[in-house]
């Protein structure tokens, strides 16, 4: 838990690296909370505004959190890019973001506590 709470301390960094549990941790909390927050939209029966301002809020982190995951599998930030190719863009980027880690690379050393750098 502490590598979610850590990207959000560090929501708008996007030098160093982020470790492959501490991505997919932000990732996974990230997502049942935004189940929750439509499920409660469809009990309610009220519009899109909760999850949609739930989405604004979390978009840095999880943009600088990605990016930190991509230096970590010694990938640069460009990468993010290939989401604009039609059908297997965000697949493709799933694929990188689940790569291990490079023990050393152009953007520092390895993650020795698995949380981020």
């Amino acid at each position: 838990m502490n590598g979610y709470l850590d990207a959000w301390k560090r929501y708008a960094q996007f030098s160093g690296r982020a470790s492959l549990e501490a991505f997919w941790m932000f990732f996974l909390v990230n997502s049942v909370i935004s189940l929750v927050f439509v499920l409660l939209e469809i009990f309610f029966q009220a519009t899109w505004q909760i999850e949609a301002l739930y989405s604004l809020l979390i978009f840095l982190p999880m943009l600088s959190i990605t990016v930190r995951r991509l230096h970590d599998t010694n990938r640069s930030a460009w990468w993010l890019l290939v989401v604009l190719v039609p059908a297997i863009g965000m697949l493709v980027l799933l694929v990188l973001l689940a790569l291990p880690s490079e023990p050393d690379s152009d953007f520092g050393h390895y993650p020795q506590n698995n949380v981020m750098l």
